[in-house]
């Protein structure tokens, strides 16, 4: 419930601290004493558009701050977690907008900067503020379906259809995504073919190249290897000038005197490892030199293996690892072309499954609805038309949303089938008799708009945690004793969840439980609402 409300700096109010109770609350005044400001800072805490011309003159900036206690209301407290704002332990939760005469505004949630987004969210789950002017959601195309569903108990059916269409939608989006992905294939079938085959073809190796250039470098430079091996096992092993036969000398000199000098001991062992070292040297200089030949084919093969993988990286701007990558991209392109015709079968078969169950479902749901709309309209005009309305009648008209191309045929019609069925569901309504059936919207006063919400609306008020209930002025063109029975459905309401009731009628007033005065006086030259 809305536990206290705040206003700043805002028309008429320069700071206005409304303590609310639960139950019916009244707040009445003279005509022009500014009751509707209260409303109309109510919309602005629920989203809606908020004027630049509604702060107050003198000042940059008007706010309005609401304090809710959520204490019993398991299901928002829940919802409003799943926006990802935190709740205290105390279950409060403060809303703040601020209106900047500049037009720059803030949202403010639990004291944290918020968007708008998250303030409208939060704010039809909260409050419900209607007015003459502002029958937002009797105006609402959906508002006669729900209206409807709801009266009929049609949620299961609803879900069913909810989950038809939707898995109808998820099988026509991958049908036309996959027939897309082959039509792009076929144009580019033939060229990743023959790249594939390239790319196979080569056999790339990551560490070929590598090994190729440096086989390539020694058989470049084979007369200078050839040279120098030679000349480097001639200094170890030709003549008494040798390097191993000098090394073997020291060696066989100091075996005369082992175990007579530690360090001596060490030197020898020293040299008796490197007289073993360059003899393996010279063994494998020998081996490198028996085995080392500069065979032109081999270099003239090499030279054209390496110049291939230069062209390959040139040609596709790939590393050699790209390549391979690539070589497997293309690889499994060609093999889900391949497939596709058999996936596409498969999905026309699901299309046309899920098209059947969205048929099944959405025609059921039609014609629930249009066997129940005369009942539920007869409910409806008991309960309204002691609302000051006893010539009242009612039509709740169910008509196949038709589709332009392209639809489902749902019962015979080609209908533009959604998420919510396939129907378009409007009330019509007739207040004086003897006259036709009529949009609500042209047959409607501003108050008699009211009461035909607050009626149906009295219908559907059975959730566990319904918003605050903001009626402005539903008793416009009543009496005293005509808006009785209205007085007497918003205090049974109020028994349900809180209800604010903006009036001029004494009648209205007694029955609310709560009861403000609003008047204007001025103040330091300025006229202030009180």
């Amino acid at each position: 419930m809305l536990k206290e409300l705040r206003i700043g700096h805002l028309g008429l109010v320069d700071e206005l601290d409304l303590a609310l109770d639960d139950g019916l609350g009244v707040l009445t005044g003279e005509t022009g004493a500014g009751k509707s400001m209260i409303a109309g800072a109510m919309g602005i805490l629920a989203g809606e558009k908020a004027p630049r011309d509604r702060v107050r003159d003198g000042d940059p900036t008007a706010w309005v701050e609401g304090v809710f206690d959520l204490s019993d209301r398991p299901l928002t407290r829940d919802e409003i977690r799943d926006m990802g704002v935190p709740l205290a332990a105390d279950d409060l939760l403060v809303l703040r907008r601020e209106i900047s005469r500049e037009g720059r505004g803030r949202v403010l949630v639990n004291g944290r900067l918020s968007s708008l987004a998250v303030l409208e969210k939060i704010g039809a789950r909260l409050l419900s503020v209607q007015s003459q002017n502002q029958q937002a959601e009797l105006a609402n195309a959906d508002f006669p379906r729900r209206v409807l569903d709801e009266l009929l108990e049609c949620g299961p059916l609803r879900e069913r259809v909810t989950a038809a269409w939707r898995e109808w939608r998820r099988c026509a989006v991958d049908l036309s995504e996959l027939r897309q992905d082959m039509s792009a294939a076929a144009d580019q079938m033939d060229i990743w073919t023959y790249q594939l085959g390239e790319l196979q073809g080569a056999a790339l190796d990551v560490g070929e190249e590598p090994a190729i250039r440096e086989k390539l470098s020694t058989l470049r430079n084979a007369e200078q290897i050839r040279a120098a091996t030679a000349a480097a096992y001639d200094a170890l092993t030709a003549g008494e000038t040798a390097a191993g036969a000098g090394v073997g000398r020291a060696t066989a000199a100091l075996d005369r005197i082992t175990g007579m000098s530690p360090r001596l001991d060490a030197i020898h062992s020293s040299l008796t490892d490197a007289q073993a070292a360059l003899e393996d040297s010279a063994a494998d200089l020998e081996r490198f030199m028996d085995g080392f030949g500069a065979d032109p084919e081999l270099l003239d093969e090499l030279e054209s293996r390496l110049a291939l993988y230069d062209d390959l990286r040139r040609k596709y701007r790939q590393d050699v690892a790209g390549l391979i990558v690539y070589r497997d991209l293309l690889e499994t392109r060609i093999r889900k072309q391949d497939d596709a015709d058999t996936r596409l079968a498969e999905l026309q078969d699901a299309l046309e499954t899920a098209a059947g169950d969205l048929r099944t479902a959405a025609g059921e749901l039609r014609r629930r609805r249009m066997e129940g709309a005369a009942p539920v309209a007869k409910i409806a005009e008991s309960v309204i038309r002691p609302l000051a309305l006893p010539d009242l009648d009612l039509e709740f008209r169910v008509e196949p949303r038709r589709a332009a191309s392209d639809g489902l045929e749902v019962d015979g019609v080609p209908s533009e089938v959604r998420a919510d069925g396939a129907d378009h569901v409007a009330l019509y309504l007739r207040t004086n008799r003897g006259e036709g059936m009529g949009a609500v919207s042209d047959i409607a006063s501003g108050g008699e708009k009211s009461r035909l919400y607050i009626g149906l609306t009295s219908m559907l008020r059975k959730s566990d945690e319904p918003p605050l209930l903001l009626l402005d002025e539903i008793d416009s063109g009543l009496g005293n004793d005509a808006a009785l029975p209205v007085a007497r459905l918003l205090r049974d309401l109020a028994q349900r969840g809180q209800v604010l009731c903006i009036t001029h009628l004494p009648t209205m007033a007694a029955h609310g439980r709560t009861h403000w005065r609003v008047g204007k006086v001025v103040s330091g030259g300025r006229t202030v609402l009180e």
